[in-house]
Protein backbone atom coordinates (compact mmCIF):
# COMPACT_ATOMS: atom_id res chain seq x y z
CA UNK A 1 0.00 0.00 0.00
CA UNK A 2 1.34 3.43 -0.94
CA UNK A 3 1.38 6.16 1.67
CA UNK A 4 -0.84 9.12 0.84
CA UNK A 5 0.93 12.24 -0.32
CA UNK A 6 0.45 15.21 1.97
CA UNK A 7 0.06 18.72 0.62
CA UNK A 8 0.16 22.04 2.38
CA UNK A 9 -3.40 23.29 2.94
CA UNK A 10 -4.74 26.09 0.78
CA UNK A 11 -4.35 29.24 2.90
CA UNK A 12 -7.65 30.49 4.28
CA UNK A 13 -6.65 34.11 3.68
CA UNK A 14 -6.80 33.70 -0.11
CA UNK A 15 -10.00 34.76 -1.91
CA UNK A 16 -12.21 31.72 -2.64
CA UNK A 17 -11.55 30.09 -6.01
CA UNK A 18 -8.20 31.79 -6.55
CA UNK A 19 -5.88 28.80 -5.96
CA UNK A 20 -5.73 25.29 -7.47
CA UNK A 21 -3.42 22.54 -6.16
CA UNK A 22 -2.55 20.87 -9.45
CA UNK A 23 -1.50 17.50 -8.03
CA UNK A 24 -5.00 16.95 -6.61
CA UNK A 25 -6.81 17.53 -9.93
CA UNK A 26 -8.11 14.71 -12.13
CA UNK A 27 -7.93 14.82 -15.90
CA UNK A 28 -11.04 15.61 -17.92
CA UNK A 29 -12.24 12.48 -19.71
CA UNK A 30 -14.81 14.48 -21.65
CA UNK A 31 -12.62 17.45 -22.60
CA UNK A 32 -13.01 16.48 -26.28
CA UNK A 33 -14.86 13.63 -27.95
CA UNK A 34 -11.64 11.94 -29.06
CA UNK A 35 -9.41 11.98 -25.96
CA UNK A 36 -9.99 8.26 -25.32
CA UNK A 37 -9.65 7.16 -28.95
CA UNK A 38 -6.67 5.02 -29.96
CA UNK A 39 -4.06 7.26 -31.57
CA UNK A 40 -5.58 10.39 -30.02
CA UNK A 41 -5.28 9.57 -26.32
CA UNK A 42 -4.25 12.46 -24.13
CA UNK A 43 -4.93 13.65 -20.60
CA UNK A 44 -6.12 17.24 -20.23
CA UNK A 45 -6.35 19.19 -16.98
CA UNK A 46 -7.53 22.79 -17.34
CA UNK A 47 -7.32 24.67 -14.00
CA UNK A 48 -8.65 27.85 -15.62
CA UNK A 49 -11.68 27.42 -17.86
CA UNK A 50 -15.19 28.85 -18.18
CA UNK A 51 -17.20 25.93 -16.76
CA UNK A 52 -18.86 25.96 -13.32
CA UNK A 53 -16.46 23.13 -12.36
CA UNK A 54 -13.31 25.14 -13.10
CA UNK A 55 -10.79 24.73 -10.23
CA UNK A 56 -10.06 28.46 -10.50
CA UNK A 57 -13.39 30.23 -10.15
CA UNK A 58 -12.12 33.76 -10.84
CA UNK A 59 -13.19 34.74 -14.35
CA UNK A 60 -10.31 35.16 -16.79
CA UNK A 61 -10.05 36.18 -20.43
CA UNK A 62 -7.95 33.12 -21.23
CA UNK A 63 -7.83 29.43 -20.34
CA UNK A 64 -4.82 27.38 -19.27
CA UNK A 65 -4.19 23.70 -18.76
CA UNK A 66 -1.83 20.80 -19.30
CA UNK A 67 -1.76 18.06 -21.90
CA UNK A 68 -0.08 14.72 -21.14
CA UNK A 69 0.43 12.29 -24.02
CA UNK A 70 2.90 9.78 -25.42
CA UNK A 71 4.29 9.24 -28.91
CA UNK A 72 1.71 8.01 -31.39
CA UNK A 73 -1.12 9.99 -29.80
CA UNK A 74 -2.41 13.48 -30.44
CA UNK A 75 -5.45 15.43 -31.62
CA UNK A 76 -6.76 15.44 -35.15
CA UNK A 77 -5.70 18.24 -37.49
CA UNK A 78 -7.67 21.36 -36.53
CA UNK A 79 -7.58 25.17 -36.39
CA UNK A 80 -8.62 27.78 -33.84
CA UNK A 81 -10.08 31.24 -34.40
CA UNK A 82 -7.99 32.54 -31.46
CA UNK A 83 -4.29 32.21 -30.62
CA UNK A 84 -3.25 28.96 -28.96
CA UNK A 85 0.04 28.75 -27.06
CA UNK A 86 2.08 25.60 -26.41
CA UNK A 87 4.90 25.39 -23.82
CA UNK A 88 6.40 21.92 -23.10
CA UNK A 89 7.16 21.50 -19.39
CA UNK A 90 8.33 17.88 -19.56
CA UNK A 91 10.18 16.44 -22.58
CA UNK A 92 9.29 17.77 -26.04
CA UNK A 93 6.71 17.73 -28.83
CA UNK A 94 6.45 17.86 -32.59
CA UNK A 95 3.80 20.31 -33.77
CA UNK A 96 2.52 19.78 -37.30
CA UNK A 97 0.84 22.67 -39.08
CA UNK A 98 -0.47 23.84 -42.45
CA UNK A 99 -3.56 22.76 -44.43
CA UNK A 100 -2.48 19.10 -44.28
CA UNK A 101 -0.30 19.28 -41.17
CA UNK A 102 2.76 18.22 -43.15
CA UNK A 103 5.01 21.07 -41.98
CA UNK A 104 6.41 20.75 -38.49
CA UNK A 105 8.28 22.46 -35.66
CA UNK A 106 10.04 20.67 -32.82
CA UNK A 107 9.56 22.46 -29.50
CA UNK A 108 11.72 21.52 -26.55
CA UNK A 109 11.54 22.14 -22.84
CA UNK A 110 10.12 25.64 -22.11
CA UNK A 111 10.11 26.66 -25.79
CA UNK A 112 6.95 28.62 -26.68
CA UNK A 113 4.89 28.21 -29.86
CA UNK A 114 2.10 30.77 -30.31
CA UNK A 115 0.16 29.19 -33.15
CA UNK A 116 -1.53 31.73 -35.45
CA UNK A 117 -5.26 32.04 -35.89
CA UNK A 118 -6.75 29.96 -38.75
CA UNK A 119 -3.71 27.68 -39.10
CA UNK A 120 -4.36 23.93 -38.96
CA UNK A 121 -2.30 22.18 -36.30
CA UNK A 122 -1.77 18.89 -34.52
CA UNK A 123 0.87 17.70 -32.09
CA UNK A 124 2.57 14.52 -30.98
CA UNK A 125 4.73 13.86 -27.93
CA UNK A 126 8.29 12.64 -28.34
CA UNK A 127 8.14 10.44 -25.23
CA UNK A 128 7.33 6.76 -25.83
CA UNK A 129 4.64 5.08 -23.69
CA UNK A 130 4.34 4.44 -20.80
CA UNK A 131 6.23 7.71 -20.29
CA UNK A 132 4.43 10.90 -21.21
CA UNK A 133 5.44 14.32 -22.43
CA UNK A 134 3.67 17.25 -20.80
CA UNK A 135 2.77 20.59 -22.29
CA UNK A 136 1.07 23.73 -21.04
CA UNK A 137 -1.68 24.93 -23.36
CA UNK A 138 -3.07 28.47 -23.23
CA UNK A 139 -6.19 29.54 -25.11
CA UNK A 140 -6.08 33.31 -25.60
CA UNK A 141 -9.85 33.73 -25.79
CA UNK A 142 -12.74 34.96 -23.66
CA UNK A 143 -15.20 32.47 -25.21
CA UNK A 144 -17.37 30.66 -22.70
CA UNK A 145 -16.60 27.42 -24.56
CA UNK A 146 -13.27 27.49 -26.38
CA UNK A 147 -14.35 24.47 -28.44
CA UNK A 148 -16.71 26.76 -30.35
CA UNK A 149 -13.63 28.33 -31.98
CA UNK A 150 -12.24 25.04 -33.32
CA UNK A 151 -12.62 23.90 -36.94
CA UNK A 152 -11.55 20.91 -39.05
CA UNK A 153 -11.45 20.18 -42.77
CA UNK A 154 -14.42 18.62 -44.56
CA UNK A 155 -12.22 15.62 -45.39
CA UNK A 156 -11.46 14.95 -41.73
CA UNK A 157 -15.10 15.53 -40.76
CA UNK A 158 -16.21 12.92 -43.32
CA UNK A 159 -13.69 10.36 -42.07
CA UNK A 160 -14.71 10.95 -38.45
CA UNK A 161 -18.39 10.67 -39.30
CA UNK A 162 -17.82 7.37 -41.12
CA UNK A 163 -16.09 6.07 -37.99
CA UNK A 164 -18.91 7.26 -35.73
CA UNK A 165 -16.80 10.04 -34.23
CA UNK A 166 -18.61 13.29 -35.00
CA UNK A 167 -16.69 15.92 -33.02
CA UNK A 168 -19.17 18.68 -33.81
CA UNK A 169 -16.59 21.16 -35.10
CA UNK A 170 -17.14 23.76 -37.82
CA UNK A 171 -15.83 23.00 -41.32
CA UNK A 172 -12.84 24.99 -42.57
CA UNK A 173 -11.32 24.30 -45.98
CA UNK A 174 -9.68 27.73 -46.28
CA UNK A 175 -7.04 27.71 -43.55
CA UNK A 176 -3.79 29.68 -43.83
CA UNK A 177 -0.47 28.16 -44.88
CA UNK A 178 2.45 29.99 -43.21
CA UNK A 179 6.01 29.18 -44.19
CA UNK A 180 8.40 27.47 -41.74
CA UNK A 181 10.55 30.62 -41.88
CA UNK A 182 7.64 32.82 -40.77
CA UNK A 183 6.68 30.40 -38.01
CA UNK A 184 10.21 30.29 -36.60
CA UNK A 185 10.77 34.05 -36.85
CA UNK A 186 7.41 35.30 -35.57
CA UNK A 187 5.65 32.55 -33.64
CA UNK A 188 8.31 30.45 -31.87
CA UNK A 189 10.39 31.54 -28.88
CA UNK A 190 13.35 29.30 -28.05
CA UNK A 191 13.85 29.38 -24.28
CA UNK A 192 17.64 29.06 -24.53
CA UNK A 193 17.78 32.15 -26.74
CA UNK A 194 15.52 34.44 -24.71
CA UNK A 195 17.20 37.59 -23.33
CA UNK A 196 17.29 37.70 -19.53
CA UNK A 197 16.35 41.02 -17.90
CA UNK A 198 17.02 41.80 -14.21
CA UNK A 199 13.70 43.24 -13.01
CA UNK A 200 12.20 43.55 -9.51
CA UNK A 201 14.77 41.21 -8.01
CA UNK A 202 14.07 38.50 -10.61
CA UNK A 203 15.54 37.32 -13.90
CA UNK A 204 12.73 37.87 -16.38
CA UNK A 205 12.31 36.39 -19.84
CA UNK A 206 9.53 38.22 -21.71
CA UNK A 207 7.93 35.78 -24.13
CA UNK A 208 4.60 37.16 -25.37
CA UNK A 209 3.28 40.72 -25.43
CA UNK A 210 1.69 42.93 -28.04
CA UNK A 211 2.92 46.03 -26.19
CA UNK A 212 6.22 45.16 -24.48
CA UNK A 213 9.18 45.70 -26.86
CA UNK A 214 11.27 43.25 -24.79
CA UNK A 215 8.93 40.35 -25.61
CA UNK A 216 10.17 37.79 -28.13
CA UNK A 217 6.70 37.25 -29.66
CA UNK A 218 4.81 40.43 -30.52
CA UNK A 219 1.79 39.11 -32.45
CA UNK A 220 -1.74 40.01 -31.38
CA UNK A 221 -2.59 38.76 -27.89
CA UNK A 222 -4.77 39.92 -25.01
CA UNK A 223 -2.36 38.37 -22.49
CA UNK A 224 1.34 38.67 -21.70
CA UNK A 225 3.51 35.65 -20.84
CA UNK A 226 6.81 35.80 -18.95
CA UNK A 227 9.23 33.35 -17.35
CA UNK A 228 10.25 34.52 -13.87
CA UNK A 229 13.46 33.09 -12.39
CA UNK A 230 14.54 33.57 -8.78
CA UNK A 231 17.99 32.23 -7.83
CA UNK A 232 18.33 29.69 -5.02
CA UNK A 233 17.88 31.22 -1.58
CA UNK A 234 16.68 34.55 -2.94
CA UNK A 235 13.44 36.48 -2.83
CA UNK A 236 12.19 38.92 -5.42
CA UNK A 237 11.20 42.48 -4.68
CA UNK A 238 7.63 43.07 -3.56
CA UNK A 239 5.47 44.61 -6.28
CA UNK A 240 1.86 45.01 -7.36
CA UNK A 241 0.20 45.07 -10.77
CA UNK A 242 -2.51 47.06 -12.53
CA UNK A 243 -3.96 43.86 -14.02
CA UNK A 244 -4.70 40.37 -12.75
CA UNK A 245 -1.72 37.99 -12.87
CA UNK A 246 -1.67 34.19 -12.84
CA UNK A 247 1.37 32.32 -11.48
CA UNK A 248 2.32 28.72 -12.37
CA UNK A 249 5.52 27.22 -10.87
CA UNK A 250 7.32 24.90 -13.27
CA UNK A 251 10.63 24.31 -11.48
CA UNK A 252 11.99 24.58 -7.94
CA UNK A 253 10.62 24.92 -4.40
CA UNK A 254 8.61 28.11 -4.14
CA UNK A 255 6.78 30.40 -1.77
CA UNK A 256 4.68 33.17 -3.27
CA UNK A 257 4.02 35.95 -0.78
CA UNK A 258 0.48 37.40 -1.05
CA UNK A 259 0.25 40.71 0.83
CA UNK A 260 3.18 39.51 2.94
CA UNK A 261 1.75 36.06 3.74
CA UNK A 262 3.47 32.96 2.34
CA UNK A 263 1.80 30.41 0.06
CA UNK A 264 3.58 27.10 -0.49
CA UNK A 265 3.34 26.51 -4.24
CA UNK A 266 4.04 23.13 -5.83
CA UNK A 267 4.81 22.39 -9.47
CA UNK A 268 1.96 23.46 -11.80
CA UNK A 269 -0.20 24.87 -9.02
CA UNK A 270 -2.18 27.87 -10.24
CA UNK A 271 -2.69 31.09 -8.30
CA UNK A 272 -4.52 34.15 -9.61
CA UNK A 273 -3.67 37.47 -7.96
CA UNK A 274 -5.84 40.57 -8.23
CA UNK A 275 -4.56 44.04 -9.15
CA UNK A 276 -3.20 45.97 -6.21
CA UNK A 277 -2.26 42.93 -4.14
CA UNK A 278 1.40 42.93 -3.15
CA UNK A 279 3.33 39.86 -4.29
CA UNK A 280 6.86 38.47 -4.19
CA UNK A 281 8.48 35.12 -5.07
CA UNK A 282 10.92 33.21 -2.86
CA UNK A 283 13.13 30.29 -3.96
CA UNK A 284 13.38 28.00 -0.94
CA UNK A 285 15.22 24.99 -2.32
CA UNK A 286 18.78 24.35 -3.43
CA UNK A 287 17.94 25.16 -7.04
CA UNK A 288 16.32 28.09 -8.78
CA UNK A 289 12.61 28.77 -8.91
CA UNK A 290 11.20 29.10 -12.42
CA UNK A 291 7.66 30.32 -12.75
CA UNK A 292 5.33 31.17 -15.59
CA UNK A 293 3.42 34.44 -15.21
CA UNK A 294 0.39 35.18 -17.39
CA UNK A 295 -0.75 38.79 -17.24
CA UNK A 296 -4.46 39.08 -18.07
CA UNK A 297 -4.07 42.62 -19.41
CA UNK A 298 -7.79 43.15 -20.06
CA UNK A 299 -8.76 41.94 -16.57
CA UNK A 300 -8.49 44.86 -14.15
CA UNK A 301 -10.48 43.33 -11.27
Amino acid sequence: MHASISHSPVPSFLPPGSFARYSTLDWDRAAYNDVNEEGRKRKIIRPINRTPESPIQVRHNFQIGTINSSAGNGPTLHAHDYPEIFIPVHASFRVGYGPRGDKSAQIGLYDTFSIPVNVMRLFEANEIAPRESQMLSIFDTDRSDARDGISITSEIAAIDKAQGLDQGYAINDASDDPSPELIEQVHVARFALLPVWPEQGMLVRHVISSANPRARLRTRHTIEVDFLEVPSGSCSDTYSSQCREVFVPIEGVTDLHWNGRAIDMERLDVLTVAPGVERSIQAKGEGRTLMLRIRDTTNLQ
